[in-house]
């Protein structure tokens, strides 16, 4: 029995207990001791399971007394006392264990047993009479003692193991996920934006970039796209230049800039006007769209205007809640819309009192009765079980003699939470004040911090959050290093701080290290741009420079840098962003103008790869269509051990630049693994969000969103309706097409009306841009395996050859069958990261072939025929011999 059954035996027992515990003393409350001392009947249970059970297969013995002692909770010490389990084997051999105090409040104790012997096991649990020893109405009443005795069968063959799980899907599958099917975890993810996603850069408030959990797509397969807004080219001669485009947001009203994806739902903002429709991140915008993350069909849509506060949902929530009755992530989840409203002081002297949060039930869009107001201002994380924490440093002295406190802010603390204002019961939990004491987990004054201007992360355009759950954060003051105007630095000589401190719940609080940092030589502007807490490692990036320093995280001591770039002829085009680094599997990936990609080791700096300049499937060269040489790339979305690429600039012109491609890179090597044409919709990257296997990004090309994934397939085959003869051959054939959704979208569907054939992994980005973006159709197409197999009329099974569809999906092979009967025909393909597998059934007749006539025989010859019948012919051929003679002599002699 694993631990995960074993905990839920024990749930199940306690949560009967607990359903039980309200009845038993409620009439036997009394004001004062009793005399002479109560004798309280007690009553032993106790279960082993499974019972029976094979030999070597570990069982859990589970005892308890009926009720828990009177007024037992967790934050006394009332309990009961000395429990003995004695195990006596088939042989004799006796096992004994003893609890002195028994820590359940509920008076249930667990025990794991492993029987080594075949027969009858007897096990026998006690409980002593005992004294109520506490203050109270029972103090000096007595428990009486109370046994039980059970025989445990212990067998040689072993009882079935429970599944754990059903196996990982091998077809096409959509949420929701089957409860039985608990290992899809593990391909299956969220993306709830900032803090739930990690690796936010330290500029220009781009959320995180870094997916850790599920799948991701391996292929340029598309399952479907849906306009975001009017794009692409306008038409006509009336624009300023000809074939101008739709304004696509960039730079500064960035369309699809927080999207959110939750239990195989996409959420985003449409774009009004100029507005944007960033989530809440650049503005407002139009209505608030939820659609099925495979399909692109519409689920709601909701207008936040209506709300009269712009609500506009900024993260997803999805808290996993557990106690003694309840266990769970909480139904539905929630899109969370912060706002702002004109607030009050808060304790501790943090700043707020001004940002509150509201929120949408996300199946329905319906706005809920949740207003938390006062939320604190400070650096996010996501806790483990969903919560949503909050660091906040203050000074509760003054700038001469400061007193800084570092408290931890937590959302369960506020609803939904497990010891909260609100249960869960609660969900939605109206209006709430979230600055109170017992909003926070803890605060705790940290008298080592000296001076004023301490922040928690490096302050930039934005805030890098530096911290890392169960490990660590880092408490920052004063600048690194700065270069005139630039980010509105200014050249300093002072230098900076850094303090490291600890989140584990052994040393909450403590101060791990301390270190000053002088400023970087030559008036460089420095930032902690990155960090990688499983490495421990954080990172400096040097602007004028253009590289990169490894710092400990053990000790702020320097471990490596500063890197250096290839030397190539664009490399200075990455002067032009920092901060834009992302870190991941261990390593950095730096990318930018210069449109290479650097993977950097962060255990030593050391340079692994570069992606970008070097021949086919590793070039990003653009000729003269753009001035750096290259094409701009920049992280897009880290996921499933491949990088993924864009190509955006801070100001682009109209129209934009051709030729840019999404790029799928693998991790680990720099591999090129699929690319597309594409053009980001956020300067220095597209956001691009990824859950469930799929990637959902727009592509300012047209302004469609485009979501990437692997997708259904399907198949026909067909063989002759009348029957063959046996030494006939036949043709068998079929088609094998994509069915996503967006093949079957009102262009699609009208360019391809028998369906949109399926291709190879290696086709697939040149098909897909000519099925989608309306390019030329690529001629060297190639399609993808059909194995063709046959139960022939022996009931043999066989696979009897691969054929390869063309361009247009059809494939056909000719066979000649071997014996006689009824056959079965089997198309099978076996899928690829493109497409699930799909199948087809059909059948044939083989007839036995026509019999040959069999040769007839010559009769017999007589006497007659044997000498008179060639001696006539003799004759006759005399005869015409003499003849011929005569002619020819009488022809002589005419004159």
């Amino acid at each position: 029995m694993n631990k995960i059954k074993r905990q839920n035996l024990v749930i199940l027992i306690v949560s009967i207990l607990l359903l039980s515990i309200a009845i038993p003393f409620a009439n036997l409350q009394s004001a004062d001791a009793h005399t002479p001392p109560w004798k309280i009947i007690s009553y032993a249970y106790m279960v082993p399971a499974p019972n029976p059970v094979g030999v070597g297969q570990t069982i859990a013995i589970v005892m308890w007394i009926d009720d828990p002692l009177p007024s037992a909770t967790v934050t006394n010490d009332i309990r009961r006392h000395d429990y003995t389990l004695t195990i006596t084997s088939p042989s004799g051999k006796i096992d004994t264990q003893h609890w002195d105090v028994i820590e359940d409040t509920t008076s249930v104790q667990y025990y794991q047993y492993t029987p080594s012997e075949i027969g009858e096991y007897t096990l026998k649990f006690d409980y002593p009479e005992q004294t109520y020893e506490w203050s109270g109405a029972y103090q000096g009443d007595i428990f009486t003692a109370a046994s039980k005795t059970i025989t445990l069968t212990v067998q040689e063959e072993p009882i079935p193991v429970n599944i754990d799980s059903y196996p990982l899907p091998t077809e096409y599958w959509t949420r929701p996920i089957e409860g039985q099917n608990t290992y899809w975890f593990s391909i299956a993810s969220n993306w709830l934006g900032r803090p739930y996603i990690t690796g936010a850069g330290a500029s220009y408030g781009i959320p995180g970039a870094y997916q850790p959990y599920g799948l991701a797509p391996n292929s340029a397969h598309v399952m479907w796209t849906k306009p975001i807004q009017f794009g692409g080219v306008v038409g006509g001669a009336d624009t300023a230049i000809p074939g101008e485009m739709y304004y696509s947001g960039l730079s500064y009203n960035v369309r699809f800039g927080n999207p959110i994806i939750m239990q195989g739902m996409l959420f985003y903002q449409e774009p009004y006007g100029n507005a944007g429709g960033s989530g809440g991140l650049f503005g407002t915008g139009g209505d608030y769209v939820a659609v099925n993350l495979q399909t692109g069909q519409e689920v709601w849509r909701i207008d936040p205007a209506a709300t009269g506060t712009m609500l506009v949902p900024s993260f997803g929530y999805l808290y996993s809640y557990e106690n003694e009755n309840q266990h769970g992530v909480l139904p539905n989840g929630l899109l969370v819309a912060p706002y702002t409203y004109g607030g009050t002081p808060t304790p501790f002297g943090m700043m707020g009192g001004t940002s509150a949060w509201a929120a949408y039930d996300p199946s329905t869009g319906k706005l809920t009765s949740m207003n938390i107001t006062n939320i604190p201002t400070g650096v996010a994380t996501s806790g483990p079980s969903g919560e949503y924490l909050i660091y906040t440093l203050t000074n509760l002295g003054s700038n001469s003699n400061p007193n800084w406190y570092l408290a931890q802010w937590n959302s369960s603390n506020v609803f939904g939470g497990n010891q909260g204002m609100m249960g869960a019961g609660n969900w939605y939990s109206g209006t709430v004040n979230a600055n109170t004491p017992s909003a926070y987990d803890w605060n705790m004054s940290i008298p080592s911090l000296k001076g004023t201007g301490w922040s928690v992360g490096q302050a930039s355009l934005s805030v890098l959050p530096l911290v890392s759950l169960d490990n660590m954060l880092l408490l920052t003051q004063g600048s690194f290093g700065g270069h005139p105007g630039d980010y509105g630095a200014t050249i300093t000589t002072d230098p900076g701080n850094i303090t490291a401190i600890s989140l584990q719940s052994s040393s909450t609080g403590h101060v791990l290290w301390s270190q000053t940092y002088q400023p970087e030589p030559g008036n460089n502007t420095r930032l902690i741009t990155e960090w990688d807490p499983d490495n421990g490692v954080f990172i400096f990036a040097d602007k004028e420079t253009m590289t990169h320093s490894g710092y400990s995280l053990d000790n702020g001591n320097k471990l490596w840098g500063p890197t250096v770039l290839t030397d190539d002829f664009t490399t200075d085009y990455n002067y032009m962003a920092i901060g834009l680094e992302r870190a991941a599997y261990g390593k950095l990936y730096y990318a930018g103008y210069a449109g290479i990609l650097y993977c950097y080791d962060t255990t030593n700096g050391d340079l692994l790869w570069t992606y970008g300049n070097g021949g086919e499937g590793n070039s990003t060269l653009s000729g003269f269509v753009t001035p750096y040489g290259r094409y701009p790339i920049f992280v897009s979305v880290i996921a499933d051990g491949k990088v993924y690429l864009d190509t955006t600039e801070h100001s682009p012109n109209s129209p934009l630049y051709k030729g840019a491609e999404y790029r799928c890179i693998n991790a680990t090597d720099g591999t090129e693994l699929w690319t597309i044409l594409d053009y980001g919709n956020q300067m220095y990257g597209g956001q691009a969000a990824v859950a469930d296997g799929y990637l959902t990004t727009l592509n300012s090309y047209d302004s469609q969103i485009y979501c990437f994934g692997k997708g259904p397939s399907a198949m026909t085959v067909d063989a002759p309706t009348a029957a063959v003869q046996l030494g006939q051959s036949l043709v068998i054939r079929g088609a094998v097409t994509d069915i996503a959704t967006g093949t079957k979208q009102t262009e699609q569907a009208g360019r391809f009306p028998n369906g949109v054939p399926a291709v190879s992994d290696e086709s697939q980005g040149a098909w897909m841009e000519y099925v989608y973006m309306q390019k030329p159709r690529p001629m060297d197409t190639v399609g993808v395996p059909v194995t063709i197999s046959v139960v022939d009329a022996n009931g043999n099974y066989r696979d009897i050859g691969i054929a390869t569809t063309n361009a247009d999906g059809f494939y056909a092979m000719n066979w000649m069958p071997d014996i006689e009967g009824q056959y079965m025909v089997y198309a099978s393909f076996a899928g690829s990261e493109s497409y699930w597998p799909s199948h087809a059934v059909t059948s044939f007749a083989v007839d036995p072939a026509p019999e040959t006539p069999a040769p007839t025989e010559a009769p017999l010859s007589s006497m007659a025929d044997a000498y008179f019948v060639p001696a006539v012919a003799g004759i006759i051929i005399a005869i015409a011999i003499v003849g011929i003679v005569l002619a020819l002599l009488l022809l002589r002699k005419r004159p």
